[in-house]
């Protein structure tokens, strides 16, 4: 509605027909403004915006995009000639789904995102070899990334009211799978005149930025989009290296290189239209009354339990002659932990992000495997679940939500082998337990129902937790064939959760980009996204042994190690009177390194002295976090913290060998990714007005039994007995950190 500036003219009508037209005009115009004050559309200070002003970014969206990429992978691996294969250059197409959440400031817009990608982006390294009196032979090596997923914080400013400019940045995820194929070409003798080969999947985690540009097609709520990442996963292969003075022992030294893709892609997202008001759903013909019960938008806490179910099917050969081999088994078992989630509604639309830890014991046996007196069997079990999803629901009534959810899922698999050969002279056993992270994709359905007259919600749902091919696979051909193959993996869980929602968030306080002073009490307000950075100290606890010398049985471990971390976070808070809640992610480098005791042992050899040590270095550290906290003083939050975390070790190993003035140095360095939980606690304030954020804060990472092992027990005169010890991995960070929270969320309101 316009309101016209001029003066009404009522020059001819009489008095009373004046005052009838005068009061009409008042109450048109109050009903006007009232209609305005309903609908919470900012005023201009000469006239109200009119109806076709432009929606802001601010809103929860989702969208698919496509693309291509060009990845580097600059190892180089030694071969049978004692020559190197490397590096790979690889390139290929991206497609996927993301889902996120905008809030706006003023010009500035800020958010959080999660995607999931398929991947085509391949590439191989061939070269032909020569063994002197042995073989000539042929070596390709494949790299190649099937999925990628990200969990990344943007910040833009929006140009104009259609476009939008960002930066992203955040934690990412690839399945990496690496083949080989090698062919004896040679035909010198019976045993060659075969091929090798083998494909071996790996999951591993590094950081990604970004920038890129969104826009606004014809007045909709669809957004275009084109965008460049660069995913960065740092060294992903095993390198090796030796240098010394014994003979027939030449030096070597692989490299293990960097990993990295550049990816430019496209996109159209579908933003979902206004917030539903806080109160209750206007849907009801007769007047609302006071007492209605609250939407479903909020923050939410909550607990879950359940039962899981599936399959790990794989074959693996245990033995060659005879050829024998263990096969995957069914799983079944319990789980059950916490989730921590934000919803928006709009209308009947209930959109969110949802982070889940669950401890389970799902597990399966597999038959057991015979080869003449010799036998093997093995167990798999699931020992955690977690989860980082997307939900988008309907409220079929008031009391009722009816929800799909996707996202990224993880799970911690231990499996175990154990292997019986009795003989003559005696029994020997060999009982091993590998530890295994994977991720994959994670999608359900469930429905949610209001406890009446509480902030209770009930829950039951389902998910579907799929890992793709986790398990080498392989083909030996060397007069026989020696297969083992992998299935896909994969769990279906029926769970039910009660969750408590937090009330109405409090009113946030205007953005600070105004002329006009600040409203009283903004400080009190810790509402908002922010965007921070950290520093601090770590000390890490890695209590495994393993063996390093098998004819001493000399065992090394017992990793204590320190060092510094210092990097970013970005989160947003919701604050529900002296209650504040929380969503936060984070990535640190680190410096945090130690060595195990030296062990020196004699490999059996009169004279022959040998040297190992152990070390680990951790080079990132990254989390995903809920966070519940409460003000005991306007500008003071001390709050709890809980999620998922994740770390980047390189574990190296250095063996020096002596013996009649002859020396030999032998080192390798192997990345692993570890995956666990976080918890924590920490104080936050307000040194410099409501905007700027200091923190202290302290987190216990415990990244559980990560260790492969072996225990060997014989009753064959002469074979040592060991075991090895899996230990159990924690750091403790205790780091200050600084961040800036933007102000309220604005709409975009167009200038006249």
């Amino acid at each position: 509605m316009r309101i016209s500036s001029e003066r009404p003219v009522f020059s001819g009508l009489s008095p009373r027909r004046m005052t009838s037209r005068l009061i009409a005009s008042c109450a048109l115009g109050l009903a006007g403004v009232t209609a305005v004050s309903a609908a919470d559309v900012p005023l201009a200070a000469k006239a109200a915006p009119p109806a076709t002003a432009p929606a802001s970014w601010a809103g929860f969206y989702l969208g698919i995009h496509g693309g291509y990429g060009w990845g580097r992978n600059d190892f180089s691996l030694l071969l049978a000639d004692f020559n190197y294969i490397g590096p790979i250059n690889s390139a290929g197409a991206v497609y996927g789904a993301h889902a996120g959440y905008n809030w706006q400031f003023g010009r500035a817009v800020a958010g959080l995102e999660i995607d999931f990608s398929a991947a085509d982006i391949s590439g191989s390294a061939s070269r032909s070899g020569f063994v002197p009196n042995q073989f000539t032979f042929d070596h390709t090596r494949t790299d190649r990334a099937k999925f990628l997923g990200t969990a990344r914080g943007r910040l833009g400013w929006s140009a104009t009211d259609n476009l939008l400019i960002f930066g992203t940045a955040g934690v990412a995820w690839e399945r990496f799978e690496t083949s080989f194929d090698e062919r004896d070409v040679s035909n010198v003798n019976a045993f060659q005149n075969g091929a090798n080969s083998g494909r071996t999947p790996f999951d591993r985690f590094g950081w990604v930025a970004g920038a890129g540009a969104e826009a606004k097609l014809a007045g909709s709520n669809w957004i275009g989009r084109l965008e460049y990442l660069h995913y960065d996963f740092g060294a992903v292969e095993q390198a090796s290296s030796r240098f010394g003075t014994f003979p027939n022992f030449p030096p070597f030294a692989e490299r293990s290189g960097r990993q990295s893709y550049d990816i430019v892609r496209a996109a159209l997202s579908y933003k979902f239209g206004t917030l539903a008001a806080a109160g209750p759903l206007p849907y009801a013909k007769a007047p609302v009354i006071a007492t209605s019960m609250s939407s479903w938008a909020g923050f939410y806490l909550g607990v879950h339990g359940g039962y899981g179910w599936g399959e790990n099917k794989y074959s693996d050969p245990w033995r060659f002659t005879p050829l024998a081999s263990i096969t995957g088994p069914s799983l079944k078992g319990a789980v059950y932990g916490g989730h921590a989630g934000y919803n928006w509604q709009f209308d009947r639309a209930v959109a969110g992000f949802e982070l889940d830890f669950s401890g389970a014991d799902i597990k399966g046996n597999s038959p057991t495997s015979f080869a003449g007196a010799e036998s093997a069997s093995s167990s798999t079990n699931i020992a955690y679940l977690g989860s980082l999803r997307a939900r988008l629901g309907w409220s079929a009534t008031d009391n009722l939500l009816l929800y799909g959810t996707a996202g990224l899922g993880w799970e911690r698999l231990d499996r175990n082998l154990l292997i019986v050969s009795p003989g003559q002279a005696g029994t020997q056993r060999f009982d091993s337990v590998a530890a295994t992270n994977r991720f994959g994709w994670v999608a359900g359905a469930g429905v949610e129902a209001k406890l009446p007259g509480s902030n209770w919600i009930g829950r039951v749902e389902y998910l579907h937790y799929d890992f793709g091919t986790i398990q080498p696979s392989g083909l030996i051909n060397t007069n026989i064939f020696v297969p083992s193959s992998a299935g896909n993996h994969h769990l279906d869980i029926v769970r039910g959760g009660l969750s408590y929602k937090f009330g109405d968030p409090a009113a946030v306080a205007a953005v600070p980009y105004a002329k006009a002073p600040a409203m009283v009490g903004a400080a009190n307000n810790w509402a908002g996204f922010y965007l921070g950075a950290h520093g601090g100290y770590a000390w890490k606890d890695n209590d495994f042994t393993q063996v390093v010398n098998f004819v001493d049985v000399a065992q090394a471990g017992g990793i204590k190690s320190r060092g510094w971390v210092a990097g970013g976070h970005t989160g947003y808070n919701w604050q529900y009177s002296r209650v504040v809640t929380g969503l936060e992610v984070d990535f640190s480098m680190s410096g945090l390194q130690g060595n195990s005791a030296t062990i020196v042992g004699t490999n059996g050899f009169p004279g022959f002295t040998e040297t190992s040590v152990l070390g680990d270095r951790v080079k990132y550290l990254a989390t995903a976090r809920a966070r519940l906290g409460w003000l005991p003083a306007e500008t003071v939050l001390l709050y709890a913290t809980g999620g998922l975390a994740w770390e980047r070790l390189e574990r190296s190993r250095t063996t020096v060998s002596a013996q009649a003035g002859l020396s030999m140095t032998e080192s390798t360095r192997t990345p692993i990714d570890h995956f666990g939980g976080v918890i924590g606690a920490g104080a936050e304030w307000m040194p410099w007005g409501p905007n700027w954020i200091g923190r202290l804060e302290y987190l216990h990472y415990d990244f559980g039994k990560v260790q492969d092992t072996t225990t060997f027990t014989s009753t064959v005169p002469g074979n040592l007995p060991y075991s090895e010890r899996r230990g159990r991995q924690t750091i403790e960070v205790l780091r200050a950190g600084i961040s800036y929270k933007f102000g309220a969320d604005q709409p975009v309101v167009a200038r006249y």
